[in-house]
């Protein structure tokens, strides 16, 4: 008895498209919000902004092997709600948040941890792209480099590891972090880290990649993208947001009251490092509070209200 083909042929010809439109879709990782209302996602534009070489990025660290280099940021910049104008640049592929330059130095970092088991150096607040033992003390290794771009209220300031060797690797990766003002958002951007299958340190299998805010371990403000697992892929990004809070509602409670203008009232003429200072008052980050955050704040209660 002859049967005719065509039912088959049209079930495979079916299966074949559905399997090369599943293969064609990528679905975008989240996580988050953390207990500081951090949110990451791999759903970003990658548009690396190369400072390197004639890129014009000032250069540190080049010819070094675990070393550290202070770096002052252009503007404040907001981390887990705190106010922070100096960071801490590691040859390992790290950043960290310090109040002064020289809590950069008398620590080594080479060594990347899980971050739900284990805190970063002097459990500072950090930022890590790519935390794994790099260097730069081979030949044909490049530096990391900084730089701002952009005009003041919507500046970035990008810091670039270019061509830093992993341990024992015979080539190179480059990757970038970007804060940017005002939003304070994070971008981890990520050129080369995809090193041959063969070589345990591609695509960050050798790294710590994350986020987290000093006393991660008991207030769970991190997100741990991943460690030592190959999950980063050349030309791709990482971004890392705070939660969209209530304008002027400066205890995060979600509405602006008189609690709020409490709170600023009783900080008005101090700086960041002085006592009495609440960073939570510093509605516009520029390291005081004054006039401008009290009338971010009045201006933004409900009409009618009079607080005491």
């Amino acid at each position: 008895m002859r049967t005719s083909i065509l039912p088959f042929i049209q079930r495979v010809t079916i299966a074949t498209v559905f399997a090369a439109a599943t293969s064609a879709f990528v679905v975008a990782a989240t996580k988050g919000p953390d207990a500081g209302g951090y949110t990451a996602s791999d759903a970003t534009v990658y548009s690396l902004v190369d400072i390197s070489g004639a890129g014009g990025g000032a250069s540190v660290l080049a010819g070094t092997d675990d070393g550290v280099a202070p770096l002052t940021l252009p503007f404040t910049f907001q981390f887990y709600g705190r106010p922070y104008t100096t960071i801490c640049a590691s040859s390992n592929g790290a950043l960290y948040f310090v109040l002064a330059a020289s809590a950069c130095a008398g620590f080594t970092d080479f060594n990347n941890i899980d971050l739900t088991s284990a805190s970063t150096p002097n459990d500072l607040a950090a930022l890590l792209p790519f935390w794994s033992d790099l260097t730069f003390q081979v030949p044909g290794a490049g530096s990391v480099f900084y730089q701002t771009v952009g005009a003041a209220g919507s500046r970035r300031f990008v810091v670039q590891w270019s061509n830093a060797y992993p341990q024992g690797s015979p080539n190179p990766v480059t990757f970038q972090v970007v804060l940017s003002e005002g939003s304070n958002r994070v971008l981890f951007q990520y050129q080369s880290v995809g090193l041959g299958p063969a070589n345990p340190a591609s695509k960050g299998g050798h790294a710590t990649v994350g986020i987290r805010n000093a006393g991660a371990l008991t207030n769970s403000q991190q997100i741990e993208w991943s460690f030592d697992a190959p999950v980063l892929g050349d030309s791709s990004a990482l971004q890392f947001s705070p939660a969209v809070r209530v304008a002027a509602d400066v205890n995060g409670d979600g509405v602006v009251n008189c609690a709020d203008l409490a709170i600023v009232t009783a900080s008005v003429g101090k700086r960041t490092g002085q006592a009495g200072f609440d960073p939570r008052a510093d509605l516009n980050g520029d390291g005081i509070v004054n006039l401008l955050d009290l009338t971010a704040v009045s201006r933004a209660l409900p009409a009618g209200t009079k607080c005491p």
